[in-house]
């Protein structure tokens, strides 16, 4: 038993220092080392277990994948082949000890678990984790009145009651509701300063209705501005599975395979930029005002160039 893990110890130091030079081939590897393919095989998934990042290039062939090396990470064949041979041990030992020692290797090898999916988000402004940004927080938490000082156009504060904090299109922004319901929205580093009022309010879900509705940062409460728009044959699959407008909904799908869409705006400024972004592939059937908004746009442009 003692000669036969001594065998396995030898073979895999042999084995990762030949991956460590290179792509190895295991059927010339198995030749070399005087024992079967089989034999080989094993302790390559041996060493994958162990969590060395290896990839096979080509049918049974095997190598660590690009940049790692055991002298970029300071770690000898010998105390690699050690470090395959204990994670082995510490798997037959039960789950405990495997976690603990599945911790231990990542220190150790320093590769970062890969993930099979990625998801691409808008690049934009970091979180302000500011003593302004944490009251905010606070403030929301309690549903306390604030006043808001804020420099945008001009400086002033506002008595407000802060709703939400906001990412939005790659900005921070704060939602929060005047006396008299009228919706504000304060990009976040432009607060000066923030102060509770010692005053409370209920709690409204009505702002989770209107990010949910949003697509972009020009949002109101009212939605009053009814459109409709024609999408070609080419565009009408990405309609179908995803809301490019507020309150999209498809109202014909017509037999040369363009579509028909609603939607519902606060204001044009809301939808133009989308409407924009697709041309030539749609295009506004109603309001015939917005219509005649987009052609003086297209065509002032062309002006310009």
């Amino acid at each position: 038993m003692q000669k036969e893990m001594q065998n396995k110890i030898t073979r895999l130091l042999y084995e990762l220092n030949a991956l460590d030079k290179g792509p190895v081939n295991l059927n010339s590897l198995a030749k070399e080392l005087g024992v079967s393919l089989r034999t080989v095989q094993r302790d390559i998934r041996t060493i994958q277990e162990a969590e060395f990042p290896l990839y096979s290039p080509e049918a049974g062939t095997y190598a660590f994948i690009e940049g790692f090396s055991l002298g970029r990470i300071e770690l000898s064949d010998k105390e690699a082949s050690m470090l395959v041979f204990m994670s082995e041990i510490a798997r037959s030992l039960g789950q405990k000890f495997d976690t603990s020692f599945s911790l231990l290797k990542k220190r150790l090898l320093g590769v970062a678990e890969e993930s099979p999916f990625f998801v691409k988000f808008a690049s934009g402004e970091e979180y302000p984790d500011t003593p302004i940004s944490k009251n905010l927080a606070e403030l929301i938490r309690l549903r306390e009145k604030s006043s808001v000082c804020y420099r945008g156009g001009k400086r002033a504060c506002y008595p407000v009651r802060p709703l939400k904090i906001a990412w939005i299109e790659g900005f921070w922004y704060l939602l929060a509701l005047t006396d008299d319901d009228k919706l504000l929205k304060f990009r976040l580093e432009k607060i000066t300063s923030v102060k509770g009022l010692n005053s409370y309010f209920k709690h409204t879900a009505e702002i989770e209705k209107l990010l949910r509705e949003c697509t972009n940062i020009w949002f109101e409460k009212q939605r009053d501005l009814s459109v409709r728009l024609e999408i070609s044959a080419e565009s009408a699959k990405y309609f179908k599975v995803r809301r490019y407008f507020p309150l999209q909904k498809i109202e014909k799908e017509l037999p040369n395979g363009k579509l028909e869409i609603s939607c519902h705006a606060v204001r044009e400024e809301e939808i133009i930029p989308t409407i924009l972004q697709w041309m030539p592939n749609i295009k506004v059937l109603e309001p015939k005002t917005l219509n005649e908004q987009i052609k003086r746009i297209v065509q002032g442009y062309t002006k310009e160039i």
